[in-house]
């Protein structure tokens, strides 16, 4: 078995996997990031291998290896990186490792399994684009504040507008945080349409991240909903000749 760690912008997702088969845990919000509740809920594994990717804060990531270190010594550690080329996609950016690495994680994830045009579509605490064209060639993003920022932004930069973490009904709102609700959520659809309407017509459409599924619920097209592309990612690293202590 192995442990398999996306330390997010605000949340710790984690799962064993064995072989393929990727059993994910309950996330942890950052400030459940403690040595006291990693060892609690960590104490009877027995991993052979372990495998990480960060875009989380670097005091997090050190709670997070200084656990394993206590619970299993020497263990393998893979940090995985942006590169330039690896299961069969081409990074785009100009300076490959600038890609964050989850999101290149989940680009590598969903061409193994498509090998076809895709949109990935994270909708986190940041929304990023990523296409990949029918030869596994990454044509680049889109990166953009998530539906939580957007509100906290509004509520940290006005003087009137609350902040609004309530749900309503979809359309034209008569109240504030309504409107607040309805106006973030369909400036997110508003990308994501935007975006597919640049792309080829065969280009499919893939939700993932915390909030994709009340996105997906607005959205006028098809899509599929992956939950935990970042680890499936992180699989294809420890299984690849690629997996380096």
């Amino acid at each position: 078995m192995n442990l398999l760690i996306d330390l997010g912008n605000s949340r710790l997702k984690w799962a064993c996997a064995k072989g393929e088969n990727v059993q994910q845990a309950e996330p942890l919000p950052h400030s459940g990031i403690t040595s006291s509740i990693l060892e609690k809920l960590w104490r009877d594994l027995q991993p052979q291998k372990m495998a990480i990717s960060c875009v989380g804060k670097v005091e997090l990531l050190n709670v997070i290896t200084a656990v394993a270190r206590e619970l299993w010594g020497d263990i393998p550690i893979y940090f995985a990186k942006s590169e330039s080329t690896a299961f069969g996609v081409k990074n785009s950016y100009l300076q490959p490792e600038k890609l964050g690495v989850d999101r290149w994680l989940a680009l590598c994830a969903v061409w193994q399994k498509t090998h076809s045009p895709v949109c990935i579509v994270d909708c986190g605490t940041a929304i990023t684009v990523d296409v990949l064209n029918e030869k596994g060639e990454h044509q680049g993003g889109l990166i953009c504040a998530g539906l939580s920022l957007m509100k906290n932004a509004l509520a940290t930069n006005t003087a009137d507008l609350p902040l609004a973490n309530s749900v309503h009904n979809i359309g034209l709102a008569t109240e504030t945080q309504a409107a607040i609700f309805n106006g973030t959520l369909f400036a997110a659809c508003g990308l994501i349409e935007k975006t597919m309407q640049k792309l080829p017509e065969n280009t499919q459409l893939v939700l993932t991240g915390g909030d994709a599924k009340i996105i997906a619920t607005q959205l006028e097209r098809p899509f599929i909903l992956e939950s935990n592309l970042v680890l499936q990612g992180l699989v294809l690293e420890l299984n690849s000749s690629f997996f380096r202590k």
